[in-house]
């Protein structure tokens, strides 16, 4: 007399197996962009807290001094989007640097720029913006205005002078 026996099998299917697969491939396929997306958002408010604060700290210095930093090469400059200024650094700000920016850009669109105003008090159409955070300084020390601009250096993401 032959037996049979009933195997009990436990387990998936390769049927349920492949749906679950395509159920997470379509949640990631959701999720992703939306995390990517978020992180610029992110790294661009970062930056244009960072220009709030860089007014901020001019507004201080301004307020003590009398008058704000002259955009000279010995009192307040930028070199590769490090801001030099012995007056300033570390007094107002720690400090002002490629590594205090955040987007995603050129390495020589990091940092911080430093500009002169118009004789108008106004920022110039030219020259271009050089970085994403640029500081704009009146030559006779009474004007200072902020701009921070997205990583194509076209945009303005905030200015001080609104």
């Amino acid at each position: 007399m032959v037996k049979c026996s009933k195997i009990k099998h436990e387990g998936f299917t390769l049927v349920e197996v492949l749906m679950v697969v395509v159920i997470i491939s379509v949640l990631a396929a959701i999720t992703i962009p939306k995390i990517s997306s978020s992180s610029e958002t992110a790294r661009r408010n970062a930056d244009i807290a960072t220009a709030y604060q860089v007014k901020a700290a001019l507004d201080r210095y301004q307020a003590e001094n009398g008058i704000y930093p002259k955009p000279t090469t010995t009192e307040f400059s930028a070199t590769a989007g490090k801001v030099t200024a012995a007056n300033f650094i570390p007094k107002y700000v720690a400090k002002l640097d490629i590594a205090t920016t955040q987007q995603k850009t050129d390495d020589a669109n990091k940092g911080f720029g430093v500009s002169t105003l118009g004789t108008d008090g106004l920022i110039p159409a030219s020259p271009t913006p050089t970085n994403l955070i640029m500081i704009y300084l009146a030559t006779d020390g009474l004007g200072a205005e902020v701009r921070a601009y997205d990583p194509t250096l076209a945009d303005i993401l905030w200015t001080s002078s609104n």
